[in-house]
């Protein structure tokens, strides 16, 4: 089920509906499930012993389900080895079946188990978060926010925390969460969930570790129409993660030995009215920068200097001279329209006339709000819109909560209406296309969260979208490299001082 994009790869992850169709494949050939429990909770004790050799005490909270059944069978492995272990027990209903037989093992080993106190102090160098597994339904009840809010203190503290699946608060579907355990490693069992890679719940987990716990050699077993049911518990398509890490050894785009620039495409970046003319340098800069072979900035006439001066090999035509789009148009060129481009009426009708083209284009921002404002627009094939959630919500005329809360939802509806592919902007992004496909990409790198980043990642969108065959690719290898580099600058130049254009110092 992993899926080869050129030199790089990228993992399924699953729904709850998937994941509990794998357990119960799991659990049928195991003919045991609490084997799978025990399983885990040897998963768990060894990863502890990896992570924290030299630690001595430990508290694990744990609720009334299959996640605290997890982590009572942890108690258990920790006592015997004679360190000390308390567990918090914070279950409201009745405990059944393999949970049970977890709390009555742990007991009768002499485990200390107490109930949860919210006034506790703690004593653990390492909690671990066994509270909700995946199943949780939110938002959190008052206690549940106190347990929470109680294994963050203790991380503050300087406590180390673990979490057993999932961090407790986060939407295992969607990565959503309001009140969330703020975890260092999240240790996850059977597969990885859309939520650990996903909005708030890509922060919550920390450091991500999977265990399979067989399920591995199941789902290579299956055929590839079982495979396939388990994607549609939920969602129509699989969802694929693409791990940004691998950019450290391969970088998208890569370089022909019999290279001649007309092999790399040729990128017209339009936009820059008064006052937003950086936006549109950027974007072209970036253009260049992340390989394409000829680039044309059309703006006004006040930029062109500034950009001759800034990217001397950046073609800079004013607008306003008639010859300006038979000169910045040329054979297969992909068109990037929005950077800077404004609100007033030299950008709508810009905007009308690029549209005009139908040419293959990347639309950002201001570009994003003029496609609003039609009703009924369509998009040049090969094209690639790139909204946040602000820009997503307007485009659907959904609320900002609900495209938060449904974001992989909310790209599917975006890519369909407007037959292109679609880049949701977030923490991490997510990026699909009409036919299905969904990809998230790149993690939280908050050196980004500055004006600038955005036109900056549609040049090289623009770049990569005369590169590579098939936009979803395209948009899939931009995304990745943009946030790879920003992670390399940050560390480097730090969040504060970098600026948006600096990531293109970053991308080799």
């Amino acid at each position: 089920m992993i899926k080869h994009i050129g030199s790089f790869v990228a993992q399924p992850v699953f729904t709850v509906a998937a994941i509990r169709q794998i357990e119960k494949r799991l659990f049928a050939a195991e003919r045991d499930p609490f084997a799978v429990m025990q399983r885990a909770a040897q998963m768990l004790f060894k990863h502890i012993a990896i992570n924290w050799p030299d630690s001595q005490h430990f508290v694990i909270v744990v609720g009334g389900g299959n996640n605290g059944g997890d982590g009572l069978l942890l108690a258990r492995l920790l006592k015997q080895a004679e360190l000390n272990v308390l567990v918090l027990d914070c279950a409201t209903t009745e405990r059944r079946g393999d949970a049970l037989k977890a709390f009555d093992l742990a007991l009768a080993d002499g485990v200390d188990i107490e109930p949860f106190d919210a006034l506790r102090v703690c004593v653990g160098s390492v909690v671990v978060d066994g509270v909700l597994g995946i199943g949780a339904r939110l938002p959190l009840d008052d206690v549940l926010c106190s347990v929470v809010d109680w294994i963050n203190r203790a991380k503050r503290a300087g406590a180390s925390v673990m979490a057993i699946d999932l961090p407790t608060g986060v939407d295992a579907d969607t990565g959503y969460a309001q009140a969330y355990v703020a975890a260092d490693i999240t240790l996850s069992m059977v597969q990885p969930k859309i939520g650990h890679v996903l909005g708030v719940g890509s922060i919550a987990s920390g450091r991500l570790v999977n265990e399979s716990l067989g399920s591995n050699a199941l789902l290579s077993a299956m055929s590839e129409e079982d495979r396939s049911s388990l994607a549609v518990a939920s969602f129509s398509e699989q969802i694929d993660w693409f791990d940004v890490a691998q950019l450290a050894k391969h970088k998208p785009c890569p370089r022909f030995a019999d290279s001649h620039k007309g092999r790399y495409g040729h990128v017209a970046v339009f936009g820059g009215d008064h006052g937003y003319g950086g936006a549109a340098i950027m974007a072209s800069e970036a253009a260049a920068k992340s390989g394409a072979g000829t680039v044309a900035l059309m703006t006004r006439g006040e930029h062109v200097a500034a950009s001759l001066v800034r990217n001397p090999n950046v073609m800079a035509f004013d607008l306003a001279h008639e010859r300006a789009m038979s000169l910045g148009i040329r054979k297969d060129t992909v068109v990037v329209l929005g950077p800077g481009l404004g609100r007033e009426e030299w950008g709508e009708a810009l905007f009308h006339r690029v549209m005009a083209l139908s040419l293959p284009l990347v639309l950002d921002a201001d570009g994003l709000f003029w496609l609003a404002q039609l009703s009924d627009a369509s998009l040049p094939e090969g094209s690639v819109i790139t909204p946040h959630l602000g820009e997503a919500a307007r485009l659907l005329g959904w609320r900002i909560d609900d495209i938060n809360r449904s974001p992989i939802e909310a790209s599917a509806a975006l890519a369909k209406q407007y037959a292109c592919v679609v880049v949701l902007k977030g923490l991490a992004s997510v990026i699909a296309n009409p036919q299905g496909q969904v990809y998230i990409a790149g993690k939280s790198e908050p050196v980004l969260s500055k004006g600038g980043s955005g036109d900056v990642l549609s040049g090289m969108l623009g770049a990569t979208l005369a590169y590579y065959k098939t936009p979803l690719e395209a948009a899939l290898m931009a995304v990745s490299w943009h946030n790879y580099a920003a992670g390399e600058m940050a560390g480097k130049r730090g969040v504060h001082r970098a600026q948006p254009y600096d990531v293109l110092e970053y991308l080799d």
